[in-house]
């Protein structure tokens, strides 16, 4: 197998903390302001997607379209900080509205792209869910700004929707896609298509059991979905076994999939909880283990390893 490089330029070191800056003024706002005490964690997370994990894993995606350090990114981000600090109603749906449009747009673009060129391999279509899925949570938290509780939800549940296509509906898909890029070989190809499966399934799922029909919908989407990113987090420690590479980027990509692991085996036990409900964790343990595992273990540390490693030829299974 070729050796894995890291690419330590200084263009890629400049961006990087060109981004962290970003994330940085986010969270010093929202302080100087006062706000945080009364935002909820899902908040947190759907900022640190904006600020932090999307400009990262855009620059990994075919479909990266501009540089998401551009002006309006950040302009949107900052507004979606300051909706945050307002109650539930027109002003908070106003500022959350840019942000909206600027994801919204994002995905038009990425499908006008595909469209122009369409592949149907799953890499392909996993590359395209995490261009999209933002903008579908970007909806959920428009519809929550503004006090609208789709399907009768409350607000707490739209929040964590909204921040679950914001950093998991993210970072897995592409991941995932980016494994199957290097590695293309019947494991990454099936976790691909678990998880393009396995996303659908577990929305279609928690709506039906919501409603209390056809409960058994959510424990099957959730063990597929659960199956393509367990395969997503062995891919993670395979890579941190290559040669070639540094011990912090082994370290990364190991942590990465440890944590991937972990949150998706929380996961799997909240998903199951209609035939084995001893297994659930509460709603606030699961925003604060598995959230927190999704978003800066796997999600940040992921997508900072493939920011650093040159991919090498693809290797056979």
């Amino acid at each position: 197998m070729n050796s894995l490089r890291a690419d330590s330029s200084a263009s890629q070191l400049h961006r990087l903390s060109r981004i962290a800056l970003l994330g940085i003024a986010v969270v010093v706002f929202l302080h100087w302001r006062g706000a945080s005490p009364q935002l909820l964690w899902p908040a947190w997370m759907i900022l640190f997607s904006a600020a932090v994990l999307i400009p990262i894993g855009n620059r990994l995606s075919p479909f990266r379209g501009a540089d998401s350090l551009r002006p309006m990114h950040v302009l949107a981000v900052f507004l979606l900080a300051k909706s945050f600090i307002h109650p539930v109603g027109d002003v908070a749906f106003l500022f959350a509205l840019f942000w909206w449009g600027e994801r919204l747009g994002m995905a038009t673009a990425s499908l006008i792209g595909w469209c122009k060129k369409p592949e149907l391999s799953a890499k392909s279509l996993c590359f395209l869910a995490a261009a999209c899925f933002p903008a579908v949570g970007a909806s959920w938290l428009l519809a929550q700004r503004v006090g609208w509780m789709p399907f009768g939800f409350d607000s707490l549940i739209v929040m964590l929707t909204a921040a679950h296509f914001h950093h998991a509906g993210f970072s897995l898909p592409l991941i995932v896609g980016l494994q199957a890029e290097r590695r293309p070989c019947a494991w990454t190809h099936g976790s691909c298509l678990l998880i393009l499966a396995g996303v659908p399934l577990v929305a279609t799922g928690i709506t039906c059991t919501h409603f209390h029909l056809l409960t058994w919908v959510e424990p099957v989407g959730v063990t597929i979905l659960v199956l393509g990113a367990f395969g997503v987090a062995l891919e993670q420690v395979r890579t941190a076994c290559a040669s070639g590479i540094s011990v912090w980027l082994r370290l990364a990509f190991l942590l990465s999939g440890l944590s991937l692991f972990i949150a998706m085996l929380l996961a799997l036990g909240y998903g199951l909880r209609v035939v084995l409900p001893g297994m659930a964790l509460s709603m606030p343990q699961m925003w604060a283990l598995h959230g927190s595992l999704n978003a800066f273990g796997f999600g940040l540390l992921g997508l900072l390893a493939w920011s650093f490693l040159k991919n090498g030829e693809a290797h056979e299974c």
